[in-house]
């Protein structure tokens, strides 16, 4: 069933020419392990969706490194979700998601104009 989720996500990306917005999350959970959450925004249809995109664990001492290799291998693995599409990156403010050189978001901004 998951597979099948996700598939259907993928293919609604790909076919989807207008942009999507992603929202990048680090959070703690229950037991206190760092778990990185990427929600997509996207139009289906004619209605706004909103969708998670990716869940992952994380290590206990995160770099902005780390979280960039996760989402970028995730986008790479299905090869035609393009950084194109991403038209805007939200994030919950930390220093690592948002250091002006070396911030997830200033990498994802290198990628997208080369």
């Amino acid at each position: 069933m998951s597979n099948f989720c996700e598939n259907e996500l993928i293919r609604r990306l790909k076919a989807f020419e207008h942009g999507i917005t992603i929202q990048l999350d680090e959070t703690t959970d229950i037991a206190g392990l760092s778990i990185l959450l990427v929600i997509v925004r996207y139009i289906h249809g004619t209605a706004g969706q909103e969708d998670m995109l990716l869940c992952k664990s994380l290590p206990t001492r995160t770099t902005t490194e780390e979280i960039f290799n996760i989402v970028n291998s995730y986008f790479k693995k299905h090869d035609t979700i393009s950084w194109d599409l991403c038209h805007q990156v939200r994030t919950d403010g930390e220093k690592a998601m948002l250091g002006k050189l070396n911030g997830v978001v200033a990498r994802m901004k290198y990628l997208k104009l080369t």
